[in-house]
């Protein structure tokens, strides 16, 4: 209501993304400039940080590539322009109705994606357990998180270095805290006002603008995103990683 008041004579839409994860194709697969949402779960987990997580694992995992986003506002901006609709059009592109992926898998992938592509100095071998229990997700915090964070400082503390893991450990918890709520719900979000602008575009621009995520492979677009994280992200060389699979085989 305040947008359509404030807007008089604007034509105005509103574009309601879910998850935003890395690109799926533009300007390349799997490319990520940030550590906010799954990119920092990735990191904690492949570095051997994070090994449980409070979340359902058949709820939904509602990411959506960045770029189709990006295509998407394209898209609307042309039809807002061009069709100039009576009233504010709201387009939300999301994954969970179009083309679902759960937790469950998608945990599944990133860990068999680490086995192939790890990142580089570990604190521990990666790995990811779920769990929809509030008991059981405190026990694995203390026993799976806190505890290696403080006895590793109680190391640092022995060979006269400053420690920093529990700290560390504690702001990564909070973090994850953060979004417990929206993994561990599942999400309907109508996307008819996207199908329809969709529908509205020639074939070539459908390719050109491509923000179908039918079409999204996601055993694809996990592998892409794990490597892109490593590389765009962690700035690891693609070079190191066979000495990377030798270091988790200790």
């Amino acid at each position: 209501m305040v947008v359509q008041q404030e807007s008089r004579n604007l034509s105005i839409a509103i574009i309601r993304p879910s998850i935003v994860g890395a690109t799926w194709q533009e300007p390349f697969p799997g490319w990520v400039d940030n550590i906010n949402g799954p990119n920092g779960i990735i990191i904690a987990t492949g570095k051997g940080f994070l090994r449980a997580i409070k979340a359902t694992p058949m709820a939904v995992a509602d990411v959506i590539p960045v770029d189709t986003v990006v295509n998407l506002m394209l898209a609307v901006g042309w039809y807002t322009a061009v069709h100039r609709p009576k009233s504010t059009l709201v387009y939300h592109i999301t994954s969970g109705n179009m083309n679902p992926c759960n937790w469950h898998k998608m945990g599944v992938q990133v860990l068999a994606t680490f086995e192939k592509i790890p990142f580089e100095r570990p604190f521990r071998r990666p790995n990811a357990n779920f769990t929809s229990n509030s008991f059981t997700s405190q026990y694995w915090n203390a026993v799976s998180h806190r505890a290696p964070a403080i006895i590793y400082d109680c190391y640092l503390r022995l060979t006269g270095r400053k420690p920093r893991m529990t700290k560390l450990m504690n702001r990564l918890l909070r973090t994850v805290s953060m979004l417990e709520y929206f993994i561990n719900r599942s999400w309907e979000w109508s996307t008819y006002n996207t199908e329809m602008l969709m529908s509205e575009l020639s074939p070539e621009d459908q390719r050109v603008f491509n923000f179908d995520v039918r079409q999204l492979n996601w055993l694809e677009y996990i592998e892409n995103y794990v490597l892109g994280v490593k590389k765009y992200l962690l700035k690891e060389d693609m070079a190191g990683i066979p000495e990377a699979k030798q270091r988790l085989k200790r």
